[in-house]
C-alpha cells in the first residue's frame, strides 16, 4: 500500500483530467437535460458517450505511466500521455465500454429472471415509486405505506441485485489495465484479464476488490451524511477525487506487478 501511496502523490497530476472531466461533463449533461427533444436528448447521450471514451483513453493511458513509474524525475510530464492515449486507445476502449455493457447487461437480465422466479414482483406503482425517490421525506412516506412483504421484497430485490453487480464488476476488474498495458485488442484483453483473475492469485486479487469496495462504500457514506454542509462536502469530493486516482494507479500496478512482470522473469512482490 505503501507504495501506491508513493505513486499516486508523485503522479498527482492524473487528478487533473479526472477533475477537469468531472465538471465538464456534469455541466454538459445539465444543460443538455434542459429543453431539449428526443432527438436533441439523443444526440447529447451520443456526444457524452464519446467525451467518456476520450477521458477514459487518455486518462487510462496516463495511470499507466504513474502505475509504470515511467517518469521518476518528471512526473508532471506524464499529462502529455492523455493525448498519445486518445489516439492510441480510443478505439480499443470503445470497444471495452461495449463489451463491459454487454456484460453487465447480461448479468442484470440474469437477475432479472432469478427474482422474478424466486422472489417475485414488489407489487408497486413504478411511477409512483420514482416520483418518491425525489427526495428523503417522499421515500419515507412511500415506503411506510408498504406492506412488510413488500418491504421483504424489495430489500430481497436490492440485495439479489447488489451481489450481481459486485459479482459482474469483478469479472471486468482487471479488464481495463488488461487493455492498455497487455493487449490492445478489448476481446482478447477480457479474456486475458478474466484469466488472470481465476489464477492462483484469485484470493488476493478477491481482497483488494473487497478493499476498494469497502473504502468506496465508507467515502459514500461519508459524502451522504455531509451533503447539507458545504465545507465538509468539498473534503468529501477531494477525497474521493484522490481515492479514485489511489485506486486506479493500485489496480494498474497490481496487474503489472502480479501477472505481467513474472511473465518477464521479473521476481517481484504481488501484494500491495
Amino acid at each position: 500500500m505503501k507504495k501506491i501511496f508513493e505513486l499516486t502523490n508523485r503522479y498527482i497530476v492524473v487528478a487533473t483530467p479526472l477533475i477537469l472531466f468531472s465538471l465538464l461533463s456534469g455541466v454538459y449533461a445539465t444543460i443538455s437535460v434542459n429543453g431539449k427533444s428526443v432527438i436533441g436528448m439523443a444526440v447529447a447521450v451520443v456526444i457524452l458517450f464519446l467525451m467518456s471514451v476520450t477521458f477514459v483513453a487518455g486518462w487510462g493511458q496516463m495511470v499507466k505511466s504513474a502505475a509504470l513509474d515511467e517518469s521518476p524525475d518528471n512526473p508532471n510530464s506524464i499529462i502529455k500521455n492523455f493525448s498519445f492515449g486518445v489516439g492510441g486507445y480510443f478505439l480499443p476502449v470503445l470497444g471495452l465500454i461495449i463489451i463491459a455493457g454487454i456484460v453487465t447487461g447480461m448479468f442484470l437480465f440474469l437477475a432479472y429472471k432469478t427474482g422474478m422466479y424466486y422472489i417475485g414482483e414488489i407489487g408497486i406503482n413504478m411511477n409512483d415509486f420514482s416520483k418518491a425517490l425525489s427526495n428523503q421525506e417522499t421515500l419515507k412516506a412511500f415506503l411506510s405505506g408498504l406492506t412488510t412483504s413488500q418491504l421483504i421484497k424489495i430489500n430481497a430485490w436490492n440485495m439479489l441485485i447488489l451481489g450481481v453487480m459486485m459479482i459482474s464488476s469483478f469479472l471486468l476488474f482487471l479488464f481495463l489495465p488488461a487493455l492498455f498495458i497487455t493487449c490492445k485488442n478489448p476481446f482478447k484483453a477480457l479474456f486475458i484479464s478474466i484469466k488472470n483473475i481465476f489464477s492462483k492469485n484469485f484470493f488476493n486479487t478477491m481482497g483488494i476488490y473487497l478493499l476498494i469496495f469497502g473504502i468506496n462504500f465508507l467515502i459514500s457514506i461519508f459524502s451522504t451524511i455531509f451533503a447539507s454542509n458545504v465545507i465538509m462536502n468539498f473534503v468529501a469530493t477531494l477525497i474521493n477525487f484522490y481515492f479514485i486516482c489511489c485506486i486506479s494507479i493500485g489496480v494498474f500496478y497490481y496487474y503489472n506487478k502480479t501477472f505481467v512482470q513474472p511473465q518477464l522473469g521479473s521476481s517481484v512482490d504481488t501484494y500491495i
